[in-house]
């Protein structure tokens, strides 16, 4: 389904607008308990306006994990090394 006009793209900039003032848990509970059936465009607008968010924080989650998991392989390499140098410093 396509926007057929500017009033149309405005109509949804305006909810799109306001779903971001309520939030996601309210905007899915109102989709849920049928809280906007009786306008199927805005009800639709807040299904795409749902699956953008979902999407956005699968991005940031996966960012996260890959952070984490950099941290911790520094953090073995670093104690590894300190290791080495430690045992080449016994040695001499």
């Amino acid at each position: 389904m396509g926007l057929s006009s500017t009033t149309d793209a405005q109509r949804e900039a305006a909810w799109r607008a306001e779903f971001k003032r309520l939030g996601e848990q309210l905007v899915f509970d109102n989709v849920t308990q049928g809280a906007i059936n009786n306008n199927e465009a805005k009800r639709q607008a807040a299904l795409r306006w749902l699956s953008e968010q979902a999407r956005s924080h699968r991005g940031r989650e996966v960012w996260t994990r890959l952070v984490a998991w950099g941290t911790f392989f520094i953090a073995i390499a670093t104690i590894l090394v300190s290791a080495i140098g430690l045992l080449a410093v016994l040695r001499d």
